[in-house]
């Protein structure tokens, strides 16, 4: 196993600089969220029925936030498309958000066509490609990025363009409302503390070694979990599943009894602004996880000043401890060899 304090041994596993691209995400979003400021939106977009998101992998990434951080004030139906075509409902009051990093995602130009086809209004963040001259052609109010502080390039290290520019095109159609301040304050609280994190994320990852992560969250977190459990997935190229409390705690428990042993290690994504009730139901949660012979770890996000600064904190964390995972398992944690794969075997005829 590596030494993760090794200059020339993580350089020789991560020659695209994915280290570089990790510690830039404060300084993605702080661009994302003043470009977006200068972005027209029209008036009428507030006023839609009901928003269908469409994106692939990371790219759905600022729907999840989005809808996490809204919760139950969020009053708008909401709908996440991760597949060729939208559904029926979608017509001329029906606000489609396209989202691809590289912008050739072909299941996001699909429903691109089809929201043109049904009138549907649309916004669109991409770096470029097919996407941002469809944007283009169309006059579609859109965040194109230039991904400059992605030295690494791989879509799921641009989370600070993605997510925060999503949610500036949001707060810019009237449709998500966060003050600048508390953006700010996250942003900065990150800077004073990501050193501390990135420390903690290198520690924690040995912990996780041949084990498969289970993550656990709630409320403003909940988008935070499915993040976490694809960065599991792509960054350190192991198995991992999430889950939300409240529903869990009606099924997944009965479901810890056998086998055993197993090799399961929970991941509880816990924050101080989450109800009361969702409170107690993550202590007691991790009190059945225990009593199963079950490993798990409680990740308390309690120091930082919003919901939104919660999510950031747990967003770096876990950027930082998916990194570190793929490292140790002596993985380039930039590349994705069999999703390369897959998608040059499905583009064969």
């Amino acid at each position: 196993m590596i030494d993760l304090n090794n200059i020339e041994e993580i350089k020789r596993l991560d020659p695209q600089d994915t280290i570089g691209s990790t510690e830039k995400l404060a300084d993605q979003m702080e661009a994302a969220w003043h470009q977006v400021q200068n972005i027209e939106v029209p008036s009428d977009y507030s006023s839609v029925a009901n928003i269908v998101f469409c994106g692939m992998g990371a790219s759905i990434y600022g729907a999840l936030v989005f809808k996490a951080l809204a919760g139950e004030n969020n009053k708008y139906p909401t709908e996440y498309v991760s597949d060729y075509h939208l559904p029926k409902f979608v017509n001329n009051n029906t606000l489609v958000v396209l989202t691809s990093y590289s912008g050739t995602t072909e299941e996001v130009l699909s429903c691109a066509h089809e929201a043109l086809e049904m009138g549907a209004k649309m916004l669109i963040l991409t770096k470029g490609g097919p996407l941002s001259e469809f944007a283009k052609e169309h006059n579609i109010p859109s965040y194109i990025f230039d991904g400059v502080l992605n030295p690494a390039g791989v879509p799921r290290l641009g989370n600070g363009y993605t997510i925060l520019g999503l949610l500036g095109l949001l707060s810019k159609a009237g449709i998500f409302h966060i003050e600048e301040p508390e953006i700010a304050r996250a942003i900065s609280d990150l800077r004073e503390n990501v050193q501390d994190v990135k420390n903690k994320a290198m520690a924690d990852a040995h912990k996780y070694i041949g084990k498969l992560p289970i993550v656990i969250a709630a409320e403003h977190l909940s988008g935070n979990a499915q993040i976490l459990r694809n960065q599991f997935n792509e960054t350190s190229k192991t198995f991992s599943a999430f889950y939300l409390v409240p529903d869990l705690n009606h099924h997944l428990m009965e479901g810890l009894q056998f086998p055993q042993p197993t090799n399961l290690q929970f991941i509880l994504l816990n924050s101080n602004h989450y109800s009361e009730k969702i409170q107690k139901r993550m202590r007691l949660t991790s009190d059945v996880i225990k009593q199963n012979n079950q490993e798990v770890v409680t990740e308390d996000f309690v120091a930082w000043s919003s919901k939104f600064g919660d999510f950031l904190m747990a967003l770096s964390y876990g950027c930082y401890l998916t990194l570190y995972m793929g490292l140790l398992y002596e993985q380039n944690p930039a590349v994705n060899p069999w999703v390369d794969w897959f998608k040059n075997e499905l583009a064969n005829d």
